[in-house]
């Protein structure tokens, strides 16, 4: 067998991360270390049940474990991430046992809210490369309809066996490989909350996912070096801990598409398909940056609004009334008065040369993510996920009201140019 314990960074809430062929096998002796004296409970579905699951459940009976009985959603109709599904575990886990979530991104964050709910450690058995959520502490949940990172530790334990991960379906990993391509706007919109001074980039967390993304990105074959690439991202989570140092612009128009209920021939579109197109949107954006000078662009800048008309705007983004309690809340507390806005646009101006740089310097230009979204067999253009202009440019703008968090979408919204740089999303449809 070609398995290995993988170093983990000090200090976090995992402790242990097993990454290689026939890594299943290691699961005993995971939970024997790291969960003595625990009764396993497996939770998984109908296909990861199949996967891997009754695998380990034997192999735990041939170790000597008692197990508890597992639970075991369908696998037609798949489970949801809502945060109503892991109260429902936490109400039903066992006493002295330990969660064993084996699956991909939706089994892990059930399980996760769920240990995080009763506040008892838990282990992941991965089953997919397809997401980057495994080790982050969080989980992307529907909460009231409305879709929310609920803070939740990290398993403890992750095992993640590349024998199980090649048998899932070749769209999961082609998500997860879009998921981690994500990475690079996701460190460019860091750059730039850290360029105007509103939120600094920690540069141990950036070291870590940032310095060996390149080489990780490079082969969209290689399922060690992708999976091994969004583990340290969800590692940087756990260090920060927010999902900051992953996630960005691009995630934010998955967000907003998920709330719409997004489908394509009747069938949901993965988190990482959404994702590789927000990742191209985000990166149109930021090549307008690159390719304007800021003075060229002031005659373009429209005129900031009164809070009475920012209001009236919101309002209008949230007609469909999909997008949870109260969603106008996040945007008013994001608002600037126009004096607040010139004195934003000033300091934008003042930085806009180090943008430009850090944005040449971070991004992989459009073409060339295009190209390596299209041989990972991503879809590369709106229409193959059941986009249309009207729905994507929609997206574009509700993004930057539905998290406090800075990036391109805040920086070009301030400037008055969001529809102006929109123009450059012509080559997406």
């Amino acid at each position: 067998m070609d398995m290995q314990y993988i170093p983990v960074p000090e200090g976090l809430q995992t402790a242990a991360f097993v990454l290689g062929h026939g890594a299943n096998e290691l699961v005993p002796e995971l939970l024997n270390k790291y969960f003595t004296g625990k009764i396993p409970w497996i939770i998984a579905d109908g296909n990861t049940w199949n996967a891997a699951g009754k695998k380990v459940y034997e192999l735990l009976e041939n170790n000597g474990f008692k197990n508890v009985e597992p639970y075991i959603f369908p696998a037609d109709p798949r489970p949801h991430p809502d945060y109503a599904i892991s109260q429902k575990l936490a109400e039903i886990m066992p006493q002295n046992a330990v969660p064993v979530a084996v699956g991909s991104g939706v089994i892990n964050d059930l399980v996760k809210c769920a240990a995080g709910i009763n506040n008892v450690r838990y282990c992941c058995v991965a089953t997919a490369c397809s997401v980057d959520g495994y080790s982050s502490n969080g989980g992307a949940m529907s909460v009231c309809g409305q879709k929310k990172t609920v803070p939740c530790p990290a398993p403890y334990a992750i095992c993640a066996d590349i024998d199980v991960l090649k048998t899932a379906p070749a769209p999961m990993f082609a998500a997860g490989y879009a998921d981690l391509l994500a990475k690079v706007p996701a460190g460019a919109d860091w750059l730039i909350a850290d360029i105007l001074g509103i939120e600094a980039v920690d540069r141990e967390i950036w070291s870590l996912i940032q310095e060996p993304l390149r080489e990780r990105i490079s082969d969209s074959s290689d399922m060690g070096k992708v999976f091994a690439g969004l583990a340290s991202s969800g590692y940087g989570m756990q260090m920060y801990p927010d999902s900051r140092p992953a996630s960005g612009a691009e995630h934010m128009f998955s967000h907003v598409w998920e709330m719409e209920g997004l489908t394509c021939n009747g069938e949901e579109i993965s988190h990482g398909f959404k994702v590789g197109i927000g990742v191209l949107i985000a990166v149109s954006l930021m090549e307008y940056i690159i390719d304007n000078d800021f003075e060229t662009l002031r005659p373009r800048m429209k005129k900031p609004l009164s809070k009475d008309e920012r209001f009236a705007e919101v309002s209008e983004l949230y007609k469909r009334n999909c997008y949870g309690n109260d969603p106008c809340r996040t945007a008013m507390q994001k608002y600037l008065t126009p004096e607040e806005t010139a004195e934003r646009r000033e300091l934008i101006a003042s930085k806009w040369h180090d943008l430009q740089n850090a944005l040449k310097k971070q991004i992989v230009p459009f073409a060339e993510l295009k190209k390596m979204l299209k041989n990972a067999d991503c879809p590369t253009t709106p229409a193959e996920i059941g986009l249309g202009r009207e729905q994507t440019l929609h997206a574009v703008h509700t993004a930057q009201t539905i998290r406090i968090r800075y990036t391109i979408l805040d920086l070009l919204y301030e400037c008055g140019l969001l529809d102006d740089a929109c123009k450059t999303l012509d080559k997406l449809f």
